[in-house]
């Protein structure tokens, strides 16, 4: 699933139809649009301009007038503007047809990702956690939050409604990073490790969105494009080859439903 550096790509290229105006609606997925049937969405979007285009955790909000378009992609979704729709292109659930004959275009093979529409967004981002840059995201924030939860940080790190964006690849890379185990209890790590966790989150993040993010299998961006920040990974899909620090083999194991690698011997 494209995490927060992947989604922040996505949104950086998509900035290019800011102050464009949607003129048409075309679907070929009935649940392209999770909270209304698809058929209405063009009488709510025709004519609205895309005034602002952001990010929150893993979603993309296209900001309209006085209405917000929101997508996630899941799994496999592919957010992308074009000159014109992919021929023959059986993966492509819905398009937008913009002015001065712009398309923004949405491909998705396993048809988990798609979109929102909202007056207001409140109550969606109500039930979702902080995203690692905002400001509230602070060293003393994190702490406090790992000490009042008595739960593995794995887990922890993977709840949305607590830190919104990170998932397995970062998570992984974060905790390697800061010597954390991923079935440590989160009240139970030592505070200098915390201030390792919390530097480790923002440069491991700010450092992937500089390469276009991780394409692993799918994540793709503007026209096919690919991130490369696989080529840093340091444990991450790297199981049963060494840890680059202890030489020990990097070990792949379910925590929290999820595979996980990490080192035995550096963290603890």
């Amino acid at each position: 699933m494209p995490e927060l550096p992947e989604v922040q790509t996505v949104v950086s290229t998509l900035q290019k139809v800011k102050n464009y105006t949607i003129k048409d609606f075309s679907y070929s997925w009935k649940k392209v649009i999770y909270n209304l049937p698809p058929s209405k969405a063009l009488n709510i979007l025709k004519n609205k301009t895309i005034n602002k285009i952001s990010r929150k955790g893993k979603y993309i909000i296209l900001h309209l007038d006085n209405t917000y378009l929101i997508c996630h992609l899941r799994m496999t979704g592919y957010l992308y503007s074009s000159n014109t729709i992919p021929e023959n292109s059986k993966h492509v659930r819905c398009y937008f047809t913009l002015s001065d004959n712009k398309y923004l275009i949405y491909e998705d093979i396993r048809k988990f990702g798609g979109f929102y529409i909202y007056k207001n967004i409140n109550n969606l981002f109500s039930r979702i956690g902080v995203d690692p840059f905002e400001k509230k995201f602070t060293e003393k924030w994190l702490s406090e939050g790992l000490k009042s939860r008595k739960r593995i940080i794995k887990n922890l790190l993977l709840d949305q409604s607590y830190i919104c964006g990170l998932g397995n690849i970062y998570i992984d890379e974060i905790l390697w990073h800061s010597k954390i185990k991923p079935t440590r209890l989160s009240h139970m790590i030592p505070k200098y490790k915390i201030k390792l966790l919390h530097q480790y989150t923002l440069s491991i993040l700010t450092d992937s969105i500089k390469h276009h993010g991780t394409t692993i299998i799918n994540f793709k961006f503007d026209n096919m494009k690919t991130g490369d920040y696989k080529n840093n990974l340091v444990v991450y899909s790297r199981d049963g080859q060494p840890c680059i620090d202890c030489k020990s083999n990097i070990i792949k194991r379910k925590i929290a439903g999820r595979s996980t690698h990490f080192c035995k011997k550096c963290q603890n």
